[in-house]
Formats: structure tokens, C-alpha cells, sequence
């Protein structure tokens, strides 16, 4: 069985009159015609393999996948069509990653019905719906509309319409998803307005770009933002204007960022590197000699601290190496600040923040309540509380400057967090990174609701 509409069908009440009207165009095909699997699929569970007509898993396990090498960006709105042979097969999309099966959408037909649901940062299958699909058999098309600017998805079994979903994930990797072993697809595609923009070949603009969010930074009076899809770095006011723009123009895999006297300080870990721009955003410095993989910068008055897989390297303003310190303190860190006579690092692998001494590195103290699997961390510079954003435990975890326990903040709103990866305090507000958004919450009020939300 393969695709058989010369037009798509139903594009119906559920998605825009723009995406009805739209002249649709092949961004990617594969009819499994082929005697050995694509190498552009990337298998992440089951042993997957084709025999010139389907492609077949087999394997052990509850959760099957294998995706596509390239990325769909959230510029344009898309169709994902699978040709399923089996109950229990679906379509995955918008996964963060092409080889893990975490931060992603996943529809699947089940026995009986539709099955829609993510799969959260830890790998953990969330169903938020599950549908009743009368007289439903193999063989089926699949279809799942990606409605961009609506911000939700729609879901077409054959040519009935099932389901409109808020979209929690809004770009990423597709592929095709399976529940148990024997599971074949006849046909995988996905369709859309003129050419699929890549992160490669995406036109930068003068816009807010937040995709994938995972680190930010206070300058002067407003924030600090990277992109790493795009590999921008981006300033906007504390409402969320877009300000400037730091230009990169070489391959790059942005992380960690930061500000101080006037120059902005940029983690390159694509080339082991930190790169330093004056107050014109024009880069004075690269520096490259005693890193390994850094992950995030922090500044004072005096020193540049960079932290990478074994630790932290100190630099003086001139971006001269003085010291390496913390080595084998840390298993994965991810983020890293540092105020006053403290320096605290999200130690993502060990499930802990860890507090030390800025004179010589020596651990203070080790916050561990609440905490899964801590990737961004700051230090509240009126009285020294302590917060750390954590994605594995879906919240921002507030303590005091003893590591205390205060308060989680989750909100109750827009469905709360999608995946908090980094938090700021700047005034009387907090702000979280949050996948693709980000969420301000003012202090001393319910902290269960946000006063701001930047998209």
C-alpha cells in the first residue's frame, strides 16, 4: 500500500484556511523500496530493517522508534503521513533529539483507538488523550497536521478527523513509532509549503528566536538568550523586545552565556572554545587552550570562570588561563554562577547543586532536596537564595542561602512547565527558560502563576 491522494485529504475544519489554501510539497519521502534501511533513519529502539516494500522492528521491549537525521524547524506548518500495517504503530515528531526517545509527541494507534501523548525529558510516555476508533484495521494511513501558528496539531486515521492537540513541542525530529514487536509501515512522508527551512539554510531575522532554550544571562537591564539550533545569540528587554543580535556566522553549538563590563562571553562547544564580544558585539577573543567541552561562562570583577567536563577554568579579563579547579567534583555539569564568595554548579549527573567557595573551590555545600536532574542554577543577589531549574523534576526549585528548602514553582497555568533548562533573577522577577518560551513569575506572589510568558 502507498499514498494514493493526489491532494491531501480533509484538511479540514481543525486546520487553518492558510494550510487549506497552501500548495503542498514533498520535504521528505521514503516508500521502504529499498534493500537495506536509509541512512538518513537513525534507529533508537528495536532493530529495524526493510525488504523492498516495508520496514519491519522486531525486538523486545514497549517502546519502538527510529527517526529522521533532519530537522523540522517551527517556521512553517506540515503534514506527517505514515502508512501503517499494524495496530499499534504511530508517528513520533518534534523529538528533541534524533537519537534519544525524550521531549516529543508520539501518536499511535492502539487496539481499538488512538493513543496521544509526549514523552517528557526523562524518556517517561505521558498519554494526554485516548480516543475510541470504531471499526479501526491495518492497513491505515496515518496523518498528523502540524498547525504552526496555531500552536496545536490535528490527527486524520484513513479520513476520519480524531483529534486536535495543543502542540507542547514545536519543531524537531519526526520519525515513526511502534508498541510492540512485528510492527510494518508501508510508507513515511512529510509535506509542506515550499521548502523545509533547516537550521543550516534558516535566514537569521531581527526576531526573538527561542528553540530549545537552555541558557540565558542578565545584561544591563535585560536578558541574554541562545538558541543553539540556530546558533544565535540574542539580547531582548525584560518584557521581551527583541534588541540585537550577536552575529556567528561559522558552525557553532552555543551553550553557556554571560555579561560583564560591557562584553558578552559566548561557550562555543562545537570548537572546545569561549568567545568574547565587545560592547559593539563584534568578537575580541577566542579562546580555546585548557577546555573540554565547556558547558557554561560566568564573570565577576576579576576572573572568567568556564565549566567543562572536568571542572571549572579560571581566566583573568584579558582571557589569560590562571587555574583548573572542582575536577572530579562533577558527573555532567550543565550550569554554573557565581556571586559574591560563591560559585554553584547545576551538577546534572549527580542530581545535586553543589556550593563552593570561590578562594579555592572547595564544596560549601550540597543541595539535593526536590532536585532530579538540575541544568541551570542562580543566585538571588538580595539575600542569597538559591535557584535551580530542573527539568527532570519539571519545576524550579526554590531554596535558601543555607540550601533550605523554600517553595517549588510549577504552575497550574498553560499546562505548566514544558522543560525549565535555565533560570534568572533580575529585580523583583524570576524568569525560567523554558524550552521554547520563557515564564516570568514575580516574587512575593503565587509563584503557581506566571505574570509574564515571551514566545
Amino acid at each position: 500500500m502507498r499514498f494514493v491522494t493526489p491532494l491531501l485529504i480533509g484538511l479540514f475544519a481543525f486546520v487553518s484556511v492558510h494550510a487549506q489554501q497552501a500548495q503542498q510539497s514533498t520535504w521528505i519521502e521514503d516508500g521502504f523500496t529499498g534493500e537495506i534501511l536509509r541512512a538518513e533513519w537513525k534507529p533508537v529502539a528495536g532493530t529495524w530493517s526493510v525488504d523492498g516494500e516495508h520496514v519491519k522492528v522486531t525486538g523486545g521491549g514497549e517502546q519502538f522508534a527510529m527517526m529522521l537525521d533532519s530537522y523540522v524547524m517551527y517556521t512553517k506548518s506540515f503534514v506527517i503521513e505514515a502508512v501503517i500495517n499494524k495496530l499499534g504503530g504511530g508517528i513520533i515528531f518534534n523529538a528533541e533529539h534524533p537519537d534519544a526517545l525524550k521531549s516529543c509527541h508520539v501518536v499511535k494507534v492502539t487496539d481499538g483507538g488512538v493513543s496521544l501523548g509526549y514523552m517528557d525529558f526523562l524518556g517517561q510516555y505521558y498519554e494526554t488523550r485516548a480516543l475510541t476508533v470504531k471499526d479501526l484495521a491495518a492497513p491505515f494511513t496515518m496523518r498528523i497536521y502540524v498547525d504552526q501558528k496555531n500552536r496545536n496539531y490535528s490527527v486524520l486515521i484513513g479520513d476520519r478527523n480524531v483529534a486536535l492537540e495543543e502542540l507542547r513541542f514545536n519543531s524537531g525530529f519526526a520519525g515513526l513509532a511502534a508498541a510492540s514487536s512485528g510492527v510494518t509501515f508501508d510508507a513515511f512522508r512529510i509535506l509542506g509549503e515550499g521548502s523545509m527551512d533547516t537550521p543550516a539554510f534558516f535566514m537569521k531575522s531581527n526576531r526573538r528566536q527561542l528553540n530549545d532554550l537552555s541558557y540565558m544571562a542578565i545584561k544591563d537591564d535585560g536578558l541574554l538568550i541562545v538558541n543553539p539550533v540556530v546558533g544565535i545569540v540574542q539580547r531582548i528587554t525584560s518584557v521581551g523586545t527583541y534588541v540585537s543580535e550577536i552575529p556567528i556566522e561559522e558552525k557553532t553549538q552555543l551553550r553557556g552565556v554571560a555579561a560583564g563590563d560591557g562584553y558578552t562571553y559566548v561557550i562555543d562547544a562545537e570548537n572546545n572554545s569561549l568567545r568574547a564580544f565587545d560592547t559593539d558585539d563584534r568578537v575580541q577573543k577566542v579562546v580555546s587552550t585548557d577546555i573540554e567541552d565547556p558547558r557554561d561562562v560566568a564573570v565577576d570583577d576579576k576572573h572568567i570562570y568556564v565549566l567543562d567536563k572536568n571542572g571549572i577554568a579560571v581566566f583573568d579579563k584579558n582571557l589569560n588561563f590562571i587555574d583548573r579547579k572542582a575536577g572530579g567534583l562533577f558527573r555532567d555539569p550543565r550550569g554554573l554562577t557565581v556571586l559574591g564568595d560563591r560559585v554553584c554548579v547545576a551538577d546534572f549527573g549527580n542530581g545535586q547543586v553543589q556550593v563552593l567557595e570561590k578562594s579555592d573551590m572547595s564544596v560549601d555545600l550540597v543541595i539535593k532536596d526536590e532536585l532530579l536532574n538540575p541544568t541551570g542554577v542562580s543566585i538571588d543577589p538580595e539575600n542569597g537564595d538559591i535557584y535551580v531549574a530542573d527539568p527532570g523534576a519539571v519545576a524550579v526549585l526554590h531554596f535558601d542561602s543555607d540550601g533550605g528548602f523554600v517553595e517549588r514553582i510549577d504552575p497550574i497555568t498553560i499546562r505548566g512547565f514544558v522543560s525549565p533548562r535555565d533560570v534568572l533573577i533580575l529585580g523583583d522577577m524570576v524568569y525560567v527558560a523554558d524550552f521554547d518560551r520563557i515564564l516570568g513569575f514575580k516574587q512575593g506572589v503565587l509563584t503557581i502563576r506566571p505574570s509574564l510568558r515571551i514566545d
